[in-house]
């Protein structure tokens, strides 16, 4: 599920850049398709930054299947932004952003108030269209202007409350780009730097946390791994986790290896 820019040429030479992505990365392009909306039931502002939004169809050459496929088809998705650049795009000013790129999960979001999501998007209202299962989360943002590729949900995550560390986070996670180095998730051979940026300060605390999130469990971290590491508890001296001398040593484990521990603020 892709936004593109409005403008025609933009948003050919986007998808030109996920088609070649595509096969760099072993994966033959099936066809493009264009989301049915009813851009009617947008308000104002909503409609004027309305992007273009198709949903791109990708085969594995290899036959990947599970984790190993959600690996090959995120290494595209997170070196897009990269040649998007390089192609001389830029994700904020033209609009354009990867909301997925999975065979598990489609996600489809806008800045739209909740009532206006499945009136907007046919494909929710659509009988023929089934799913395993929905899940739903809705936030306006607080920290950023709101923007079409900044609704919820992300990647990863859905996430409510403001990280007050954000400046601090995405500057670890900065200064941690040039030191990542293969792991056995990745290919010996595999260019990491591709990967780049790890955050973004454009982006809102929500989407930076996902991306973090998101590069763990693609390095085989499980979710409830992931969100342990990123988002600790206050576990130190705390009579609850007495007993549970596993979770203390995980999490003393993990805090000389975090970029920086992110302390969210509830609402």
């Amino acid at each position: 599920m892709i936004f593109l820019p409005k403008d025609p040429a933009k948003a050919k030479l986007a998808k030109e850049t996920v088609e070649e992505l595509a096969v760099e990365e072993g994966f033959t392009v099936v066809g493009w398709r264009k989301v049915p909306t009813t851009p009617g039931v947008l308000g104002p502002m909503a409609l004027d930054a309305c992007p273009v939004i198709e949903q791109v169809v990708l085969k594995s050459n290899a036959g990947l299947e599970g984790d190993e496929l959600e690996k090959g088809l995120y290494t595209i998705k997170r070196c897009f932004l990269t040649s998007l650049a390089k192609h001389g795009l830029d994700w904020v000013k033209d609009n354009v952003y990867i909301c997925s790129l999975s065979s598990r999960t489609i996600i489809y979001k806008g800045m739209v108030r909740s009532v206006i999501l499945a009136q907007f998007y046919n494909d929710l209202t659509n009988p023929e269209y089934k799913s395993r299962f929905a899940i739903y989360h809705r936030r306006f943002s607080t920290n950023t202007v709101p923007r079409w590729p900044l609704a919820q949900p992300f990647r990863t995550i859905g996430h409510n409350g403001e990280i007050n560390t954000l400046l601090g986070n995405i500057n670890w996670m900065q200064a941690r780009e040039a030191v990542m180095d293969q792991t056995i998730a990745f290919p010996k051979d595999a260019d990491l730097t591709n990967l780049d940026p790890l955050s973004d300060a454009r982006l809102s605390d929500s989407a930076n946390l996902d991306l973090c999130a998101e590069l763990l469990i693609r390095s085989g971290k499980s979710p409830m791994e992931a969100l342990m590491i990123l988002v600790p508890e206050a576990y130190k001296n705390q009579p609850d986790l007495d007993d549970k001398q596993a979770i203390t040593d995980f999490y003393n484990y993990y805090s000389g290896l975090q970029v920086r521990r992110i302390s969210p603020r509830p609402i």
